[in-house]
């Protein structure tokens, strides 16, 4: 509904973009060809790009002035905090997540999502699957994900794996008054903070592909891995521990022993056998049983690759972002 409303919006589209001009009006169009019997306002994040993206962004807010709202920043923020920000100016009821180089592709997701969402108050989170499209592959097209389990997920479910796409996001506004510390710092912002959402209620999968998660070359997932990334990560998954006050310890230590055996794995590779020795001993310390059969072995590098063998082979199933 893109008319003027003098009732507030049931839902905000949240939009965060930075050096998305090859992509952004696809994403736009595929919102305001929405089909709602409620009205929705449009909240865009523009992070002082470098090409024309925040031209496209002052151009929509002139097309619709009474459903955008233009959030530039004087200088570039980073991913996460432009997310923050962004979200925190949205003031529908639910909010719908689009960035600016994906984009919908059914009319009605909007009201289908927002309709389950009112008639189920129990879930605090609904999405769907989405096709991905390779830019350097375009004519290829596939559903993101082929084997989902189920259709109602917890927040157990959420520890270490990526199931959600952002594209197919709404979720219920003002469960909570801040980002806790763990969140705010983050690497990677999308599944720790769906995991917040999941500690407030359950999560719903419903059925159709609704929209398309792009890769290309700029996207943000290119430019993680590496030492860095797989010790944040660590940082943010015990950070997570900590705010649940360890009632998820079962879900988050397989995890971080994931994290550990990366970083070990990275070390070897770059022949980097002090960091070998040293990631190596804090995964196997992260399981009792590979604790007691390892102790005697000694800190080389040929002793460590059965344990490290060991720990990929029981989480090897488990897809962590």
């Amino acid at each position: 509904m893109l008319s003027k409303s003098a009732s507030p919006p049931l839902v905000s589209v949240r939009v965060i973009t930075y050096n998305h001009e090859a992509f952004l009006r696809q994403c736009l169009e595929g919102i305001f060809m929405q089909q709602t019997d409620f009205p929705f306002e449009v909240v865009i994040g523009e992070d002082c790009s470098t090409d024309g993206t925040r031209v496209i962004c002052e151009e929509y807010r002139t097309r619709y002035p009474e459903v955008v709202t233009l959030l530039m920043h004087q200088q570039n923020v980073g991913a996460q905090e432009n997310a923050r920000r962004t979200r925190e100016a949205c003031k529908g009821k639910y909010i719908a997540l689009c960035e600016g180089d994906d984009y919908w592709t059914d009319p009605l997701k909007l009201q289908k999502q927002a309709t389950f969402l009112e008639e189920n108050g129990e879930f605090t989170l609904c999405f769907h699957n989405c096709y991905v499209r390779h830019e350097t592959a375009p004519s290829e097209t596939q559903e993101l994900f082929q084997h989902y389990s189920k259709d109602i997920y917890g927040i157990q479910d959420l520890f270490g794996k990526w199931l959600i796409p952002t594209a197919s996001v709404m979720f219920r506004n003002h469960l909570f008054e801040d980002y806790p510390d763990w969140l705010r710092n983050a690497i990677v912002g999308d599944t720790p903070f769906y995991i917040l959402i999941a500690s407030f209620g359950k999560i719903k999968l419903l059925p159709g592909v609704m929209g398309v998660y792009r890769r290309h070359p700029g996207g943000a997932t290119n430019f993680l891995h590496g030492y860095h990334y797989w010790e944040r990560m660590i940082e943010l998954y015990t950070g997570m521990d900590e705010y649940f006050e360890f009632r998820y310890r079962n879900e988050i230590n397989p995890v971080l022993e994931w994290f550990h055996y990366k970083l070990a794995q990275i070390a070897f590779k770059k022949h980097d056998y002090e960091k070998y020795k040293l990631y190596a001993r804090r995964c196997v310390r992260r399981d009792r049983k590979l604790l007691l059969q390892y102790r005697y072995l000694g800190m080389y590098m040929a002793s460590y690759a059965p344990a490290l063998f060991k720990v990929y082979s029981r989480i090897k199933s488990s897809s962590v972002q």
